[in-house]
């Protein structure tokens, strides 16, 4: 069973579009999330979409920074990375050296509630550079 995937498209620090790959045959793309055609788009990088939504509704990728709530309740920063040592999302923490995950055994450990976006990693190479993060 092939599942629907979702990308952001890029060219540097320019989100020039969005990509849904229904199945093994069909892509589509749109340059604003809301009118999708068959016609694909110019980019450099892509960003894979995490599977979560922010309290507002809106899709969170890859390089996203974000304030987040765990357990405690006390609002933090972190950046959604994909962890290819344990082949999933998680949240780095922007003053922490840890990374939470956001799914365990296909449970999401975040609910929209607890999410809200900040910004994109990569117009911030600061952070970047902090974290030891490369944009390729």
């Amino acid at each position: 069973m092939f599942g629907e995937k979702r990308y952001r498209l890029r060219i540097d620090d320019k989100i020039v579009g969005y990509k849904r790959v229904m199945s093994e045959s069909y892509e589509f793309y749109s340059r604003n999330g809301l009118w999708w055609s068959g016609h694909q788009l110019y980019y450099k990088q892509i960003d894979e979409y995490s599977g979560l939504k922010d309290r507002n509704n809106q899709h969170l990728y890859e390089l996203d920074i974000v304030e987040y709530r765990i357990d405690t309740g006390i609002e933090r920063k972190g950046v959604i990375l994909w962890n290819t040592k344990d082949k999933c999302f998680c949240i780095k923490d922007l003053e922490d050296t840890g990374y939470l995950p956001i799914c365990v055994d296909d449970v999401y450990l975040f609910s929209s509630k607890d999410l809200k976006f900040h910004s994109y990693l990569f117009i911030n190479p600061e952070i970047m550079e902090r974290l030891g993060i490369k944009d390729e």
